[in-house]
């Protein structure tokens, strides 16, 4: 008998699970930026637009929800019956549906903050993000650490379209990554977890080198002479991607769990 496909219940599951995540992280984000626009129109200073604001943050917030979903949601799944291929395919897909969404509704945000700013004639400082990266520099450690923090950013009044797929692209990644060290942890334990932690970090370093190169951003001053197409970033970056997430097929695939 031919077993029923479960994973598109688990990509919905997984998409309004943390999409209701996310909406309490843009809620306190908003929150946020409100507070800074009203220091901005009293003190003069400039503050990032809302778009640039929880661009920065999200990246962190979906690694953290990529290792949730590792330690956290296959025990449910398997408890209630689901396999893990189906987990792991209903996840893939719900978290990609989050990765495109969470963008456009920064954007959207975005654009209505600025709609309310201009109808006001609110004196608020919006300023431009440029990623500090100075090419030529030099500084590999500098510019390491830097390209951590600073992820291939796209200013939204400039490309609207790539500045969302850019932020979804980079959102997708870090929950990846997430996702890949919360299994290998689960796994195999902390020194081995560690190593995944490194891995990760190498993962979003040459995924962030490649995709500002071939969009022609900042790079760390060692990569400065290097040229990518965008044909061939985007199948480095898939093929990336597919490594990862092939690793984490495996890492679950026969992973202890405890009910």
């Amino acid at each position: 008998m031919k077993q029923p496909r479960n994973y598109p219940k688990v990509a919905s599951d997984m998409f309004f699970l943390q999409g209701t995540w996310a909406s309490g992280f843009l809620g306190v984000m908003l929150i946020v930026q409100i507070i800074k626009m009203i220091t901005s129109y009293f003190n003069g200073n400039e503050v990032n637009t809302f778009f640039t604001a929880t661009f920065i943050a999200s990246n962190i917030f979906m690694l953290v929800i990529g290792i949730i979903s590792a330690v956290g949601f296959i025990p449910h799944y398997v408890s209630n019956g689901i396999t893990r291929k189906d987990y792991f395919k209903g996840t893939i897909i719900g978290t990609i549906g989050l990765a495109l969404v969470l963008p456009i509704i920064s954007a959207v945000i975005t654009g209505a903050i600025q709609l309310v700013i201009n109808l006001l004639n609110l004196l608020i400082n919006l300023e431009s993000f440029e990623n500090p990266l100075h090419e030529g520099d030099n500084h590999i450690v500098a510019d390491i650490i830097t390209s951590v923090i600073f992820t291939p950013y796209i200013e939204l009044s400039s490309n609207w379209i790539a500045a969302i797929l850019v932020f979804a692209i980079n959102i997708f990644t870090y929950y990846v990554v997430g996702w890949l060290i919360g299994a290998a942890f689960s796994r195999f334990g902390v020194i081995v977890g560690l190593l995944f932690i490194i891995l990760g970090f190498i993962v979003v370093q040459v995924e962030d080198i490649v995709l500002s190169i071939s969009l022609g951003l900042n790079v760390p001053g060692f990569v400065d002479e290097i040229e990518i197409p965008i044909v061939i970033s985007i199948v480095a970056i898939l093929l990336i991607l597919s490594i990862c997430l092939w690793l984490i097929r495996q890492l679950t695939k026969r992973m202890i769990v405890k009910f």
